[in-house]
C-alpha cells in the first residue's frame, strides 16, 4: 500500500526540469523508522538569479513547522515517523534569500510584525507527502513525492494567488539501508520541487506584474499618509 499524508486536495502537478542553483545550505531533518533518527547534510549551488528589488515577508505556520509523515506498523510494513517541518523552513529560507533584496520572517500573516514594510507575503505549505516502497511498486526503488502550495498575500494578509507544485525523488533500495533510502528519496524530491520553484519565481511574468502593482499601491498609500 502506498503511504500518503494529505493536507489538501487542491494541488496541481508540476515537474522541475533540472536543478538551477539553490543556496549552499545544510539540510537537516529527522527520519524516524523503528525509533531511528538520522541527520542528513546536503548542499546546493547558489541560484543564478538577480535579486528582485523588493522587500518580501515569509510566514511559516505551525502546520509547516511541525509537519510529519506518520504511519503505524502493519503486517507488511514498519512504522514511519518522518519529521519534515524544520528542514523545510531551512530550505525555504535558503531558497528565498537570494531571490529578493530583503526577506523578513513574520510571526503572523500580516506585515504588522515586520521591521520594514514588505511588498508581498509568501506562505509555503506541504499539501501531501507520499512514500512508496519496493514492495508497493514491485521495483527496487523507494519513491517519494511531495506536493506543495506557495500562497501570496498582500501586506495586510489578503490572499492574492497560489501556486501548486510538486517534487519527486527515488533511491535504489539495494544500495542503502531502508532509512538511508527514504532519506535520499525525500531529499531528492525536495531538490526537485525547489528547482522548479526558483525557476518560476525568477521568470513568472504575472507574479512580477503583481509585485510591481503592489509596490505602486504601497508607494501611493505612503504618499497619502505623509500628506
Amino acid at each position: 500500500m502506498i503511504m500518503t499524508r494529505t493536507a489538501s486536495r487542491e494541488t496541481a502537478r508540476f515537474r522541475a526540469t533540472g536543478l538551477r542553483g539553490l543556496a549552499l545550505f545544510t539540510l537537516t531533518f529527522t527520519l524516524c523508522a523503528c525509533s531511528t533518527s538520522l541527520r542528513v547534510d546536503s548542499s546546493f549551488p547558489r541560484p543564478l538569479v538577480t535579486s528582485l528589488p523588493i522587500n518580501v515577508g515569509v510566514y511559516y505556520d505551525e502546520s509547516l513547522r511541525q509537519y510529519a509523515f506518520e504511519k503505524e506498523a502493519d503486517a507488511n510494513s514498519v512504522a514511519w515517523n518522518i519529521e519534515l517541518g524544520a528542514a523545510h523552513v531551512r530550505l525555504f529560507n535558503q531558497l528565498f534569500q537570494p531571490l529578493f533584496e530583503n526577506l523578513t520572517q513574520l510571526d503572523a500573516l500580516s506585515s504588522d510584525s515586520a521591521a520594514r514594510p514588505v511588498t508581498v507575503i509568501m506562505r509555503p505549505s506541504i499539501d501531501e507527502y507520499t512514500l512508496s516502497t519496493p514492495a508497493d511498486t514491485a521495483t527496487e526503488f523507494y519513491a517519494v513525492e511531495i506536493r506543495y502550495k506557495l500562497s501570496f498575500y498582500s501586506p495586510s494578509g489578503d490572499f492574492i494567488q497560489g501556486w501548486a507544485y510538486s517534487g519527486r525523488g527515488r533511491s535504489r533500495s539495494e544500495l542503502f539501508s531502508t532509512d538511508e533510502s527514504v532519506q535520499k528519496a525525500t531529499v531528492a524530491a525536495m531538490r526537485d520541487a525547489a528547482a522548479w520553484l526558483v525557476i518560476e519565481l525568477s521568470k513568472q511574468p504575472d507574479f512580477h506584474r503583481r509585485l510591481q502593482a503592489q509596490q505602486s499601491d504601497d508607494a501611493n498609500s505612503r504618499q497619502d499618509h505623509d500628506s
